[in-house]
């Protein structure tokens, strides 16, 4: 049996800190969402940059950014009220078409500032996706839905609104359920291994109290999130996901 190897899809992050801050959300939600793709490609996070003023920066906000290894561009206040942060996060976007090294497929925007629609709309003049993490009272502002080719909302991805799950394992599937292709179903359970996998390189099924795949898959369908098939030939599958 021949192992085609995946294609890389890479992934550019840019976070405008002071703009997203007044919503508390969990931003390895957001990033595990950000890695929805085609099965057949292998989402890599190729840039991740932060930019705000770090004086003023919302502690928790900062907390996640640092553990998510991204790049702080400290973007201190000019006078009372520019801090520059729109304009060099604009410009080191768009630096990287030029740069090419890597090629970018996917660039997502963490901001409320309308501004950055210029930035979106360029980036796509020149064949690229673009989405826009936002705040969800921008979903009616029309020149947003224009300018981007999808929306997240911060909203979505609070706290108070996700289930709480103590089992990291169990959280590690569900994120990997959320991000697959539901369109695509049935399809074989190695389809969820392989999306954990791409969400936590360091996974390994052996490693962990269920030893084997099938084990933790009995278990989440147990748990409600999945249900599955096994066919005469032996193959299993995952019929449907409830989360």
């Amino acid at each position: 049996m021949v192992c085609l190897k995946k294609q890389n899809f890479n992934i550019a992050v840019y976070i405008d800190m002071e703009s997203i801050a007044s919503v508390d959300f969990l931003l390895d939600e957001v990033m595990n969402s950000l890695l929805l793709s085609d099965e057949d490609l292998n989402c890599i996070f190729v840039i991740k940059s932060a930019y705000g003023n770090q004086i003023n920066a919302k502690k928790d906000l900062k907390n996640q950014i640092v553990e998510h290894n991204f790049n702080i561009i400290d973007t201190p206040k000019i006078g009372n009220e520019k801090n520059r942060a729109d304009l060099l996060l604009s410009i080191d976007a768009f630096e990287s078409l030029y740069l090419g090294n890597p090629s970018i497929d996917r660039y997502c925007f963490f901001t409320s500032d309308s501004d950055f629609t210029v930035i979106g709309d360029k980036l796509r003049k020149y064949g690229k996706e673009v989405w826009l993490v936002c705040k969800r009272k921008d979903k009616d502002r029309a020149i947003l839905a224009k300018s981007f080719d999808n929306l997240l909302f911060l909203e979505d991805f609070t706290s108070k609104e996700k289930i709480k799950i103590e089992d990291s394992i169990e959280k590690l599937f569900v994120s990997a359920i959320k991000n697959m292709n539901q369109s695509s179903l049935p399809t074989n359970v190695s389809t969820a291994n392989s999306k954990m996998k791409e969400i936590d390189p360091s996974f390994q099924v052996s490693k962990t109290e269920y030893k084997t795949f099938m084990n933790l898959i009995k278990k989440m369908k147990s748990k409600g999130y999945i249900n599955f098939e096994t066919l005469g030939s032996g193959e299993n599958r995952i019929t449907e996901i409830n989360v």
